[in-house]
């Protein structure tokens, strides 16, 4: 990474950087999508669903864009710095090669590092609180919620039953004190791998992507089942008739809007997973086929949620609904679904938070010694979220509320940001720019900001109308 960063490491085939940004992407938050969905209508609520994810993508474009800017600027520089006597002119009659490869994604280049290249100080600032906030908070919820579904799991094994802390659990422990158990096991299990980069994290990732394929089957299967049945699990569950179904609710909308405008949110993490990708000829390709998939997943997921349980039965995650089924093993394992999600984001999450924090302490001059920068700045990342989670297992409201606004930010207005303000300062520079966006025009960046504004009046809105 330039200036100063950790190795770029190994790489790794578009097949499994895919898999990587699948990961990235389908977190816990799909679960609580089928609930929202229903109160939403089938209609509007796969049309809001499909609106997020094109403006997702649209985003992810402008980012890569903005990697690729990236690494011309940082050429141009050097060109700049070798050679004394390059003008504009020189550096744009370099030989066909070169021009090739100017544009080129090769050197890492975290978000912080393109906004110090090219925002003003005020926007390098807002980019680190928006980051910051935004990346603390999810590791804060992830640090909490895999213990707490273990807990849940564990404690309360199949059924409706409700797991209390007092609880007897593990033996002589109780339900309170076996979450701090699973805490610990957290931290020893995935707390190392914050001490790498995310390509050590290969094996966690497609393991973790084959659980969560099995979760996400075997809760469609089941729920088809029952569809096609016409039975539910117990004589309480019964399955919906048609008139039931919503088409609409303008109301309800709105609450599906709160829940899913960050379900496909990968952006923050984005350097660290493309970079290491070889070849990356197809990159857009792969990004569209990644978000088609996920797409295509929520919308099976949350219409088979809708025709298999009343709209009254839904959980907030959708998971909880299948706590009663018959096969014990399905149970246990869909109830697990969160902690296989958030152990493969965690790491990922984490390693992007610590880069971008070397690279706002180096961008003040200071130069991190290997023990602070191989030790000190993991362990900044890593304790902070842990003592949170240690403190409680309820950060959800905190976390709510910095979250979705510091995820606008993350999720639409840096990318665009970027990638507007990088096409100005890498516009002298001659070659194909085989990463430009498809949506070429600035209007598309406009349009997106306009987005941004209005993103924020309706999630503030939400979070109003939930409380009310």
């Amino acid at each position: 990474m330039a200036g100063g960063g950790v190795p770029d490491g190994a790489r790794y085939s578009m097949f499994i950087g895919s898999i990587f940004v699948f990961n990235l992407i389908v977190g816990a938050g799909a679960l609580s999508l089928p609930q929202a969905f229903a109160k939403a209508g089938t209609i509007a609520g796969i049309c809001l669903l499909f609106f997020l994810a094109f403006l997702s993508f649209m985003s992810v474009t402008f980012m890569v864009e903005a990697m690729s800017l990236g690494n011309a600027y940082l050429k141009k520089s050097e060109s700049v710095n070798n050679v004394s006597s390059a003008s504009e002119e020189t550096l744009a009659l370099l030989p066909s090669e070169a021009l090739a490869s100017n544009f080129a994604i090769e050197k890492r280049l975290e978000m912080g590092r393109l906004a110090e290249m090219f925002f003003n100080k005020i926007g390098v600032q807002f980019f680190y609180v928006a980051m910051i906030v935004y990346l603390f908070g999810d590791l804060c919820i992830y640090a909490a919620a895999v213990p707490k579904s273990l807990k849940t799991a564990i404690c309360g094994g199949t059924g409706n039953a409700t797991v209390h802390d007092t609880d007897v659990c593990m033996g002589s422990l109780s339900a309170g004190q076996s979450y701090y158990v699973f805490l610990a096991i957290f931290a020893a299990v995935l707390g190392p791998f914050c001490f790498t980069n995310a390509q050590k994290t290969l094996l966690l990732q497609v393991s973790t992507s084959l659980f969560r394929w099995m979760s996400f089957i075997m809760m469609i299967v089941i729920a088809t089942m029952g569809i096609s049945s016409g039975k539910g699990f117990d004589s309480t569950d019964t399955i919906p008739e048609s008139s039931d179904i919503q088409v609409a609710n303008l109301q309800g909308l709105s609450t599906l809007f709160g829940t899913s405008i960050y379900a496909f949110m990968c952006h923050h993490s984005l350097p660290s997973l493309v970079t290491p990708i070889t070849p990356k000829g197809h990159l857009t390709r792969m990004f569209l086929a990644d978000f088609g998939l996920v797409f295509a997943f929520y919308t099976l997921l949350c219409f088979t949620a809708v025709f298999r349980f009343q709209e009254g039965k839904l959980q907030d995650l959708y998971n909880a609904n299948f706590k009663s089924y018959s096969n014990a093993f399905c149970a246990y394992f869909l109830a697990l679904f969160p902690v296989f999600t958030l152990s493969a984001n965690f790491p990922i999450i984490a390693i992007t938070l610590r880069n971008n924090l070397r690279t706002l302490i180096e961008s003040t001059g200071h130069v991190l010694s290997p023990l602070a920068a191989n030790v000190g700045l993991p362990l900044l990342t890593l304790i902070p979220p842990l003592a949170v989670a240690f403190g409680t297992d309820n950060v959800g409201l905190l976390v709510g509320i910095t979250g979705s606004y510091a995820g606008v930010a993350i999720q639409y207005v840096i990318p665009a940001m970027l990638c507007f303000y990088g096409r100005r300062q890498c516009n002298s520079l001659a070659g194909p720019r085989p990463f430009q966006s498809w949506f070429r025009h600035r209007y598309w960046i406009f349009f997106l900001m306009g987005w941004s504004a209005l993103c924020l009046i309706l999630v503030t809105f939400n979070h109003i109308y939930t409380r009310s």
